[in-house]
């Protein structure tokens, strides 16, 4: 099956009541290897949420026309969420895990949230480039 051909499928399978393609609750629990999902393309929202592993996640370079949504991710290793440059609002938000956060070099149009962290890491957030506001709160409370 070609990737391409995996589209389709989860496009004719996966669609819900809303019109939107939902693959939530994936177990890979006994898979060892990396689990990429990445370069995903939509006009709309993108949302990747609530991901519990011991690895890292690695949520990078989105560029989209609807809102970003990365949040309540669990996990020991780190979080890296960087160089999104889309149209909507980006929103990194609710993480309790036992790495290091990074999120930064965003271009966007509109508002990026990064806020109620609560890691045994430290957070990083930097290089912000955009057209709306910044925000940044409850950051830091150690677990």
């Amino acid at each position: 099956m070609t990737k391409q051909e995996l589209v389709k499928l989860l496009k004719k399978e996966f669609t819900n009541e809303n019109g939107d393609i939902d693959i939530s609750e994936l177990d890979f629990g006994e898979f060892e290897g990396i689990i990429n999902l990445d370069g995903v393309k939509s006009k709309g929202n993108i949302s990747q949420s609530r991901h519990s592993n011991l690895g890292d996640i690695y949520q990078n370079d989105h560029s989209n026309l609807g809102d970003v949504f990365q949040y309540s991710h669990s996990n020991k290793g780190d979080i890296y969420q960087n160089e999104h440059s889309n149209e909507g609002d980006v929103y990194q938000e609710g993480h309790s895990n036992k790495g290091h956060v990074y999120q930064g070099y965003h271009s966007n149009k509109r508002d990026i949230y990064q806020n109620d962290h609560s890691n045994k890491g430290d957070v990083f957030q930097y290089s912000h480039s955009n057209k709306g506001g910044v925000y940044q709160d409850y950051q830091l409370k150690k677990i």
